[in-house]
């Protein structure tokens, strides 16, 4: 199945939405394939996978005939639907079974369909393999069919549309139909496959939509099979995660910043300009001297110092982009960050808290908000800088990309978002009775792939802002890596 691409998705409503989803509804979990049909159709793949595809079909062929004729209104081979028929149904469907296969076969699933709740079944396929057997060869199936589209998967889903045409309650034009029937006799191999396959997972796919479900079943059957095995926990191993490089980048870099530095005290000390576009490279220096000193690169945190590497960037060439538009645009740049910390002071001024070991220094805040000017002449404003978001910003200086690949990512750190606790702080658990579920990573062994080379990449765009507006030496930009 090809993948949908990011155009081929509908943007409403500040949501895209894949191409399937704007067709249909969306499945939902107790419809979905791993969670919801698998477990009703394990059966079958239990069969298949023990006696091999052609032998596999060939005795599913002969039960789910036979079920048609035990339980003919049956639209769908589901084994809770087995279980919910009348005892004696039942016990001529499983005498017909062991008829046809070995009672070891369908023995895995007694683990969850036991003697107290399913005397008829669990009485029939009792045999001496142990729990840990059992749910050993339930996890090995589970393994080859969590992935919809397997071979083994299709197989199974290959046989619940043919007892729906049992059925009579599937209908199709006739060259589907015989395109269809041949599946059972092609190897997977055969080029026909590319074209089959799809057709039989979506034809299975579609009825499930307005297919209702067992959710008692369902309950019964993950509750029992989870419980009974163990998590096998495994995260990824970043290499090299340190750069050799690091501390001699950062001395170069503490070169440059310290030229520019030397620069404005002795010629230009009442520059505003460069007041703030030295800034906020400091700040970004800053911010990557602490990844470096911490060792930040594999870090949760490391993440954030990449995006405000990347806002500041976007910042000082928004900056400069707009500077003939204002009447000093360095300024009001200032005094929107400044009035950003009167308003954090008014708030800890009227809630009469004492917070006194807060980290926030609200008093020296104080005196930060009047160091140049009256606070009472300094206005508040809570909505962006020049009324422009990131986004908007990253746009208008054509750096639209750099926004779309890197900010948005580390953005889900900064705010807690799933995506990101999920990739850092939980380990996945490879036990398909568990539905490969997640463990928290409390002993922090998930570390994450190294930040070094973007947070490099992106200094070193915030001094080059430095070099086409205040000129540098070339031999100095070298030492960074950056030879033009």
């Amino acid at each position: 199945m090809e993948h949908s691409k990011l155009s081929d998705h509908k943007f409403k409503r500040g949501k895209f939405i894949t191409p399937w989803n704007a067709l249909v509804k969306e499945i939902g979990r107790e419809t979905s394939w791993y969670y919801g049909r698998l477990p009703e159709y394990l059966w079958l793949a239990l069969i298949i996978n023990f006696y091999g595809r052609e032998k596999g079909f060939s005795k599913c062929y002969r039960i789910i005939k036979k079920l048609h004729e035990l339980a003919p209104n049956m639209i769908r081979p589901k084994f809770s639907e087995i279980l919910g028929l009348d005892q004696e149904a039942q016990s001529n469907l499983y005498n017909y079974i062991l008829e046809i296969i070995d009672v070891c076969v369908l023995n895995p699933l007694t683990v969850a369909f036991t003697y107290s709740r399913f005397p008829n079944f669990a009485s029939k396929f009792y045999s001496q393999l142990s729990i840990d057997e059992r749910i050993d060869k339930i996890n090995a199936v589970m393994t080859e069919t969590s992935d919809h589209q397997s071979h083994l998967s299709t197989d199974i889903r290959f046989v619940v549309i043919y007892f729906e045409l049992l059925s009579n309650k599937l209908c199709m034009p006739k060259e589907s139909l015989e395109l269809i029937l041949e599946y059972p006799n092609l190897s997977h191999d055969d080029e026909k496959m590319r074209i089959i396959r799809p057709t039989i997972r979506s034809m299975e796919l579609v009825p499930a939509e307005i297919d209702s479900y067992d959710e008692q079943y369902l309950n019964i059957f993950w509750e029992e099979i989870s419980r009974m095995s163990n998590c096998e926990l495994f995260r990824i191993d970043f290499k090299d995660a340190v750069p050799d490089n690091a501390q001699e980048y950062m001395q170069q870099v503490k070169r440059i910043l310290e030229y520019y530095s030397d620069l404005l005290v002795a010629a230009r000390p009442l520059d505003n300009k460069m007041l703030v576009l030295l800034g906020i490279a400091t700040y970004s220096y800053k911010r990557l001297l602490e990844v470096v000193e911490h060792e930040l690169y594999t870090s949760i945190s490391g993440r954030s110092v990449i995006r405000v590497l990347i806002e500041n960037y976007i910042m000082m060439k928004y900056l400069l982009q707009n500077e003939s538009a204002h009447e000093d645009i360095w300024t009001e740049y200032q005094y929107y960050g400044i009035g950003q910390y009167k308003l954090i002071v008014e708030r800890f001024r009227e809630s009469g808290k004492d917070l006194s070991t807060s980290h926030v220094l609200y008093n020296y805040l104080d005196c930060l908000v009047s160091e140049y000017k009256n606070k009472e002449f300094i206005d508040m404003d809570t909505s962006y800088f020049d009324k422009q978001n990131v986004r908007e910003k990253a746009i208008s200086v054509g750096e639209k990309e750099l926004f779309g690949l890197y900010y948005d990512y580390d953005s889900a750190f900064e705010h807690g978002l799933w995506g990101a606790i999920r990739e850092s702080s939980l380990i996945k658990c490879n036990c398909p009775s568990h539905q490969y579920h997640c463990v928290p990573d409390l002993d922090n062994n998930q570390k994450l792939n190294s930040i070094w080379n973007d947070c490099a990449e992106v200094m070193n765009k915030i001094l080059l802002v430095l070099q086409d507006t205040y000129g540098l030496s070339a031999h100095l930009m070298i030492g960074v890596g950056i030879d033009e």
